[in-house]
């Protein structure tokens, strides 16, 4: 169950660093640098690097379990509220067809 949780929150952390607003300025600083722009760019290099920071996370789960669970919980409702918007959307297709 751990490691569940550790997946789910390697895709929060590289959903968060690749994509969140607020994280636009620390990118923007980083991206000055090419390396850094060209890694940022791409979310599958991002997860590696968020991935690698998570295992260090595992290794001290008693201290870090919060902070994972953050992360989990973060992406299980972003994920809950996209499923909400597609049956709310059907819904409204639904009603608009009946009429």
């Amino acid at each position: 169950m751990k490691y569940l949780l550790a997946i789910i929150a390697v895709e929060a952390l590289t959903q968060l660093i690749c994509k969140a607003e607020i994280f636009d300025t620390p990118r923007e600083w980083l991206s000055r640098c090419s390396f850094f722009e060209r890694l940022l760019s791409c979310g599958y290099c991002v997860s590696v690097w968020s991935a690698l920071f998570v295992i260090v996370l595992l290794m001290f789960w008693n201290y870090t379990q919060w902070f994972i669970l953050l992360l989990v919980l973060h992406r299980i409702s972003n994920v809950l509220h996209d499923v909400y918007g597609v049956l709310l959307q059907a819904k409204i297709n639904l009603i608009l067809r009946r009429k």
